[in-house]
């Protein structure tokens, strides 16, 4: 049985062009960063504070901009790191504004966003390094932040989905506190061979002939034998000491299998780990939210899961 596209998604799609990958175009930094910013919405959430930060980046390298999310006045919250989508070109604390407002309201968690160094100018390791800078720091300013140390996470959507398993790897590499919980967003993490649901539909979301480009503008030409062997994370020889783990994937998305096999690798492990899929739904289906009611409740699972994790199953 062939997939089908959600029905008030294609409806949405069919009114906004600028959003739907043309083949005619050449796939360039530029042309994804456009395409990743001209989604304006309606904002989902409302929470108590949302303060800009500058993080120390890695290594004498440049500050790291970021924003911190707490949805209540509340003290000693759990706190989450989310790291954005894009492909590592694109994307940032703007794009994922409404999915980072709405986690932080639902999952009751202090959030701090980053925006990492993107590709082609930043190219492999930076923005993994920022990304474990930042949680470093979250770890060590949670006071600050009305958050707990001991309860902090680490979430994030495609490619910030690889970046936090890059944290929570580097994280049991170089001997720092474990993130208490991985949420990962159709998650680009290798370990599929097919797209589950097919990838005709998903010319809205992502195409197959994407994702050379993103990873070769990621790596831009760092040696694959200086890789570490968490990379791809979905064939890392040993992944038992990764976080309790929740992976939300979408039918209809080229990364589907990628995100199965990674839960199912962690697993085989003794990790808990858990996949869900969301049927109807491209790669992206995050910034449809606000349009697209399926999209909202396919991330609902997600955010209980993550709120669960934090505070208990009576959360």
């Amino acid at each position: 049985m062939t997939a089908r596209l959600d029905p008030a998604l294609e409806d949405y799609l069919a009114d906004r062009p600028d959003v739907v990958w043309d083949d005619s175009l050449d796939l360039a930094a530029e042309r994804a960063r456009e395409r990743a910013e001209s989604l304006a919405a309606p904002r989902l959430a409302e929470p108590a504070e949302i303060r800009d930060l500058v993080i120390p980046g890695p290594d004498g390298a440049p500050g790291i901009g970021a924003r911190a999310y707490r949805p209540t006045d509340e003290q000693n919250l759990p706190a989450t790191l989310y790291l954005h989508g894009g492909g590592f070109v694109a994307g940032g604390l703007e794009t994922h504004d409404n999915a980072v407002r709405l986690l932080a309201e639902q999952a009751r968690t202090v959030v701090v966003a980053v925006d990492y160094r993107l590709a082609p100018e930043h190219t492999y390791p930076a923005a993994v390094e920022d990304a474990y800078a930042a949680y470093l720091w979250v770890l060590a300013e949670a006071a600050s932040l009305g958050a707990a140390p001991d309860r902090v996470a680490v979430a994030g959507d495609s490619a910030g989905g690889f970046l936090a398993t890059q944290v929570a790897f580097t994280a049991a590499e170089r001997g720092a506190p474990p993130p208490a919980f991985q949420l990962l967003i159709y998650p680009a993490t290798g370990g599929g061979a097919d797209s589950g649901g097919g990838t005709e539909p998903d010319s809205a979301g992502l195409r197959p002939e994407d994702m050379d480009w993103y990873l070769s503008s990621f790596l831009g030409g760092f040696p694959a034998e200086r890789l570490p062997p968490y990379f791809p994370p979905a064939t890392a020889p040993d992944p038992g000491a990764q976080p309790p783990t929740f992976v939300l994937t979408a039918e209809l998305d080229p990364l589907r299998a990628d995100g199965a096999a990674y839960a199912d690798l962690l697993r085989e492990a003794g990790v808990d780990a858990r996949w869900r899929d969301s049927p109807g739904l491209v790669h992206g289906f995050l910034r449809f939210m606000h349009a697209v009611p399926a999209a909202r409740a396919a991330a609902q699972p997600a955010f209980d899961a993550l709120r669960a994790a934090l505070h208990g199953p009576r959360a």
